[in-house]
């Protein structure tokens, strides 16, 4: 993005080039060594699994383990991209990925089992990474096969990347010690309750995501040029546009977390206990959301000002203070052989989320000045406030949902699911609309865009 910025467009694609094939090779190394070593850190990180379940565990690793590779290549090609504006491999990708997920995995699962999931994951991946190839060659790219570490731009590359992939791993780290090390010493089923509970959970933190890859190159275009208005101009815009939308959609969670759970999950050997534990969690992850959906952009932030150590620092005292937070709740909610403990994991990640966004957000006021924060409460607030009126309409329909019970089961999912999603959009917006929030003609305005665009 400073290449284009500064107009050097020519300077740019060395560096692109150079970093794709480094990121080839290394990644290559990384894999291989992962693959060999994946029966010893498997041991390791689940000590409460038994060896039939680890054994089963290391080879759906290690074919996952190929996913990665791809998804490592799709950065560099995801950055190039949102770099120039260029949306259409980056919209196509993950919707090509997820189809060859869910298709090919329903495919080949007579013959293959679980294991044709984790196959369809790396299918998945690969014509993803093709979609991106694409993306990238209408941007007309001139590729060099080098790997000329030394120069200036990927030497400024690492020196801003170490940092962020600290920050990354200490947020894996976290979810590792609290889906794995520690889940799977709790009652069966405990560790796929979190995993698929943390799963449907960032369904919304998705958003978030999607707004701050496509707002970074913005904010680094506006600190390169000194923007300091426009800078927080779009920061204070984007972060107000995710908690519009991530703070009802936690309430809306936190009311539909048992339906949601059956309907999507209770079928074949999912059974109502399964769905009972997952919800459970799913009811503690939610307080969570609008934190980890902030951080997104708050940390982008830092990025486009090419401060990577900040949110490292503060990552790594948020995780300390998650950690500790997770022992303590591990054994406040268990009860009778560990029946809850579960809850308690979800609890301390959703803290650990809000506590590292809210340490973001004051460090970067204190390193910008004023970031709007008085339009940002404003939109919290009526958000709030709508989102409570929004809980009234989804209780009371889900009060009713026993006598619209009919039809084959197929039309009584999609009506404990579509219906209070209905009602709670409807009447989250018509509160918005009343309390005068403005993100409400902007997110109509997304709509009708999304439409004329179809």
């Amino acid at each position: 993005t400073r290449y284009l910025t500064e107009g050097r467009e020519e300077e740019g694609w060395p560096v692109i080039s150079i970093a794709f094939n480094v990121i080839l090779v290394l990644m290559t190394i990384v894999l291989a060594i992962a693959f060999w070593l994946a029966p010893w850190y498997m041991h390791l990180i689940l000590p409460g699994f038994g060896p039939a379940t680890i054994s089963l565990t290391v080879s759906l690793t290690r074919i996952t383990l190929a996913s990665i590779f791809f998804h490592s290549l799709n950065g560099v090609l995801l950055g190039t991209e949102y770099a120039y504006n260029a949306y259409v491999g980056t919209a196509a990708g993950p919707l090509a990925y997820n189809i060859a997920i869910i298709v090919i995995g329903i495919m080949l699962s007579s013959s293959f089992g679980i294991a044709a999931f984790a196959w369809s994951t790396l299918i998945g991946a690969a014509l993803n990474f093709l979609v991106q190839v694409i993306g990238v060659l209408r941007l007309r790219p001139r590729y060099y096969l080098s790997l000329a570490i030394r120069h200036p731009g990927i030497q400024r590359i690492f020196r801003l990347i170490v940092p962020v992939m600290i920050g990354l791993s200490i947020a894996q780290i976290n979810l590792l010690i609290n889906q794995s090390f520690l889940a799977s010493t709790l009652p069966k089923g405990s560790v796929n309750a979190l995993s698929l509970a943390s799963r449907v959970m960032l369904v919304p933190v998705m958003f978030a995501i999607s707004i701050g890859i496509t707002l970074l190159p913005n904010l680094s275009r506006q600190a390169a040029l000194s923007d300091r208005v426009g800078f927080q101009r779009s920061f204070s815009n984007s972060l107000r546009a995710v908690l519009f939308v991530t703070i009802p959609a936690s309430v809306g969670l936190l009311l539909l977390s048992h339906p949601l759970i059956q309907v999507l999950f209770q079928h074949g050997q999912f059974a109502e206990r399964a769905t009972d534990i997952t919800a459970s969690a799913l009811f503690w992850y939610t307080i969570g959301i609008t934190g980890y959906a902030a951080y997104e952009i708050i940390s982008r932030g830092f990025y486009a000002l090419e401060d990577t150590r900040t949110p490292v620092i503060i990552g790594a005292f948020s995780l300390a203070v998650g950690i500790a937070m997770n022992f303590a709740f591990l054994h406040l909610f268990s009860g009778p052989h560990g029946v809850g403990g579960a809850n308690g994991l979800a609890f301390a990640y959703s803290l650990t989320g809000i506590l590292n966004a809210v340490l973001l957000l004051y460090a970067l006021r204190r390193r910008v000045g004023s970031l709007d924060g008085r339009r940002i409460l404003r939109t919290s607030l009526a958000a709030l406030l709508s989102s409570l009126g929004m809980a009234f309409f989804v209780l009371g329909v889900l009060q009713i949902l026993p006598y619209l019970m009919f039809g084959p089961q197929l039309v009584r999912d999609g009506v404990i699911l579509l219906l209070p999603m209905l009602v709670g959009s409807i009447s989250y917006f018509a509160i918005a609309h009343f309390l005068g929030a403005e993100e409400v003609a902007w997110v109509l305005s997304l709509v009708r865009r999304r439409l004329v665009h179809a």
